[in-house]
């Protein structure tokens, strides 16, 4: 198993419309292997809204799994919901507001704990954490991934803020272990290149605006042909691929 931390240094570049669009596409573009979303982000959870509107049973999430102190990857499994009957789509849902998100220190102990177990289910993570620097991020998820993907939008003041970032992802986290960025927003003032040049770091390819597509995944809407068409699900399905490659057919991830 391979953990996908996915992060942001300033607001809003579409962390956790980017984490569910390579869940939902993972299966397609990642030979033999599901996702596994983990909803971490401390300040409250993006994705909850949609399951209640949906009228879908959250499963627990990381609370469920808290709750129950699970330790065994049946436990955390049994606290996620699956978006399609192979089970290779699954949603570890997380918070409604930032308190609840203190104690949970220990559940992403867990989630690293039971990665062999995962691995036999043939399941990578996708970790949303949303943007960084809150008191209550998951630190131990963050820096026990194999890879980190930072998110930026195509702008000047984006960019800036992601060089700061970058920096401190590297002093915190083990030599070699690989991060990306990913430029969401196009079109925007800048391309992936013009980001990958001014942050001397290799970047993903780039994920488009594409509000409908966007709030089809907000609302936990089956995967339709027309979103399996969509500009957005189209190029996570490449981004996802890129990111699947990084990870030997060991499981463990190439040095960056």
């Amino acid at each position: 198993m391979a953990i996908f931390t996915l992060c942001s240094a300033s607001g809003a570049p579409g962390v956790s419309t980017t984490a569910l669009a390579l869940t939902r596409t993972w299966a397609g573009a990642v030979p033999r292997r599901g996702a596994l979303l983990v909803d971490a982000d401390p300040v409250g959870s993006s994705l909850i809204p949609g399951f209640v509107e949906a009228g879908i049973p959250t499963g627990g999430g990381v609370l469920g799994v808290a709750a129950e102190r699970a330790g065994t990857a049946d436990d955390v499994l049994r606290h996620a919901v699956a978006l399609d009957e192979a089970a290779t789509c699954l949603i570890l849902t997380g918070v409604s507001e930032p308190g609840q998100a203190r104690p949970l220190g220990a559940v992403w102990t867990t989630l690293i704990e039971v990665a062999h177990e995962l691995e036999r289910s043939e399941l990578d993570v996708i970790v949303d954490v949303g943007r960084l620097g809150h008191r209550w991020e998951p630190q131990a998820l963050i820096d026990a991934s194999d890879v980190v993907v930072l998110l930026t939008r195509g702008t000047l003041p984006a960019v800036a803020a992601a060089r700061a970032a970058l920096a401190q992802l590297h002093t915190r986290r083990p030599a070699g272990t690989p991060t990306r960025v990913l430029v969401v927003g196009r079109p925007s003032p800048y391309s992936a290149g013009d980001v990958a040049r001014a942050l001397d770091v290799e970047v993903l390819p780039e994920l488009p605006e594409d509000a409908w597509a966007s709030r089809a995944l907000s609302l936990v809407s089956p995967t339709t042909t027309r979103l399996r068409r969509s500009a957005l699900l189209r190029a996570a399905t490449e981004t996802a691929a890129a990111l699947g490659h990084i990870a030997t057919p060991a499981g463990q991830v190439k040095a960056s």
